[in-house]
């Protein structure tokens, strides 16, 4: 991430890192040939099996091109197989009008629920209507967005937990009543993924995790235990660590933070005898892969503490990946009002979410809606990739991150066993973000071969 934000030139039309259209086509070429084929040959099955098996398949298609206009913007809307092959692009409204569509035919044709237990995971019509929540946002479609996410949240089975770091727990034994749509794995069967060997402290494994470290900003973010923000003139040491909000603890592994059994260990010894700590802090620019942390700080969030006995070096987790969770359909129904000029209740919604993780309930917001609405986001769903697209579509990206060297807490351990911060630059360059990257270019193959498309958008 900080390679690809950080270097002019490394996202091109020719080398685009944040480009979904090639895979969104490949797959829509799949969903229509499902899609013909169940015209074909549906007969076969009962009424609602087909109705069902066409909403699974449309949930995927409206989820798959709200990917591809989040990162390129308005798309080529092809609803069969005998389709021309050089179509124009279509219009914004159309292609939102296509999204919310099969959004909307999945919602009615999807089950609410899966009897089966090892059909856990599959989508769900609450899932269509979350997702549907989340897709309007983009859109601007304040209403439906709206319309959407308060159906989930009067009608559906679900809950938030009253502890945010229980939303990540695995267990495959527990269903979390907060997960909405979750993509699932499990070692036992050989469906893995690699999140522990990417984030974990250094000391876990050697050679492994610290490739996604926090900053020192988002750190700073966290709110107090009692939901004030957190003090500009607060001493840089370990007093920053303290009386912080639940969500801190949940996502933040920082110097003498408990992991595994055992103490979180970034700090560095001021001689040779001291040697290092187990998860110790290594600039950026001394090693540009260096395994560790460059910040001073780990995730925990999505890390996996049960996780000792799989094999990191082999990219072994099975940590379940959720794709939408109940605390999301609030926030959107908070944002949507507050876009539909409902601000009281907006404030509601956001103090719902973001009380479970003070030590007292508090009933007022620190500033106004729209940046408490930001905040909280940012908060709440660290990780879980959000907020890079968030500052994108409220068109804030250049502001905060244009121009912008970021932050960390370099950690020395003394002779005496006293340990001094230093708050560090954690960037070699000045991260980048340009006018442009509000939308990512298509293809230079889909200009090459398709004459109706004459110029990439933006200025790319």
């Amino acid at each position: 991430a900080n390679l690809i934000m950080t270097q002019d030139g490394y996202t091109s039309v020719a080398a685009n890192h944040f480009g979904v259209w090639n895979n969104g086509y490949a797959w829509n070429r799949r969903i229509l040939e499902f899609l013909e084929d169940l015209k074909k040959y549906g007969g076969k099955f009962p009424k609602e099996v087909t109705s069902r098996m066409e909403a699974e398949v449309r949930f995927f298609r409206a989820y798959m091109f709200f990917i591809v206009f989040r990162a390129h913007g308005p798309f080529i809307i092809r609803n069969s197989l005998q389709d021309p092959v050089h179509l124009p692009l279509n219009t914004e409204q159309e292609c939102w009008d296509f999204i919310e569509a099969d959004f909307d035919f999945a919602a009615a044709n999807l089950p609410s629920a899966w009897t089966i237990s090892t059909d856990h995971g599959r989508v769900t019509s609450w899932a269509a209507l979350a997702m549907k929540s989340r897709a309007m946002l983009y859109a601007k479609r304040w209403q439906k967005a709206a319309d959407a996410a308060k159906k989930v949240l009067d009608s559906g089975p679900f809950e938030l937990e009253k502890n945010f770091s229980d939303i990540f727990i695995n267990d495959k034994n527990r269903i979390s009543k907060e997960h909405i749509l979750i993509k699932k794995y499990n070692h036992v069967f050989g469906l893995m993924h690699g999140i522990d060997e990417m984030i974990v402290p250094s000391g876990d494994v050697q050679g492994k995790g610290g490739r996604l470290c926090p900053t020192q900003e988002l750190v700073d973010a966290f709110l107090m235990a009692d939901g004030s923000e957190f003090p500009e003139n607060n001493p840089f040491d370990s007093t920053m660590y303290l009386n912080r909000e639940g969500r801190f603890y949940a996502t933040i592994l920082y110097n003498g933070a408990t992991w595994k059994g055992r103490k979180v260990e970034t700090w560095v010894g001021a001689n040779p005898t001291l040697g290092n700590g187990k998860d110790r802090f290594l600039a950026y620019n001394s090693n540009p892969y260096p395994n560790t942390t460059v910040t001073g700080y780990y995730f925990r969030k999505l890390a996996d503490e049960a996780n000792t006995t799989f094999d990191l070096t082999y990219r072994r987790s099975d940590q379940d990946c959720i794709e939408i969770r109940l605390a999301e359909v609030y926030l959107n129904l908070a944002e949507a009002y507050h876009n539909l000029g409902r601000d009281q209740e907006a404030t509601q919604l956001i103090l719902t979410v973001r009380n479970r993780s003070l030590s007292q309930k508090t009933t007022q917001l620190n500033r106004d809606v729209k940046s408490e609405l930001v905040k909280e986001r940012l908060l709440e769903f660290a990780l879980e990739g959000h907020r890079f697209w968030d500052l994108r579509r409220l068109g804030l990206a250049e502001e905060v991150l244009h121009d912008k060297k970021f932050h960390g807490a370099l950690i020395t351990k003394q002779n005496n066993g006293s340990f001094v911060f230093k708050k560090v630059e954690v960037d070699v360059n000045k991260r980048i973000y340009l006018p442009k990257f509000n939308r990512f270019p298509y293809p230079i193959g889909e200009l090459n071969n398709n004459p109706n498309i004459a110029v990439q958008p933006n200025g790319w």
